[in-house]
């Protein structure tokens, strides 16, 4: 039997995490997490590996007072369009990608979670691994 590969999580996801952490180096990890619990393991989830041990998604903690306002940063990447992002979730709402169902519009999330104390950010599987910086510098008072 074929050993299972380690979870990892994707590189484009570690990328924004470095910009996040050198943009706002106090902030909270309070919420913050790529890898999904027992509750995620139970259900479809971007935070379980898949196969080949890759986890496509992470959570970034909202924390203003220390320079992350999440809904800025949903702002930016929406702006940006970048090609990398499966879905976001963030203040009750859901936004898809390019792929997605009405891609790059904010609709309503339905799940129990509202997202109001971070973001959640998917990424494709094809795009995974893209270390190209994120266009999130507006979230952060840059152009």
């Amino acid at each position: 039997m074929a050993k299972k590969p380690a979870a990892r999580s994707v590189k484009s996801l570690l990328t924004l995490l470095a910009q996040i952490n050198a943009a706002a180096p106090k902030r909270s990890k309070a919420s913050d997490g790529w890898i999904g619990d027992p509750a995620h393991a139970a259900r479809k989830s971007d935070h379980n590996p898949e196969a080949d041990g890759t986890v496509d998604a992470r959570d970034f903690t909202h924390d203003p007072k220390n320079g992350v306002d999440i809904q800025k940063i949903a702002d930016a990447i929406i702006a940006s369009r970048d090609p990398r992002v499966a879905n976001m979730i963030v203040n009750g709402k859901i936004i898809s990608g390019n792929a997605g169902p009405s891609p790059w519009v904010k609709r309503a999330y339905k799940g129990p979670n509202k997202h109001t104390k971070h973001i959640h950010i998917g990424v494709l599987d094809g795009k995974q691994d893209d270390t190209t910086p994120w266009e999130i510098d507006a979230a952060f008072g840059g152009k």
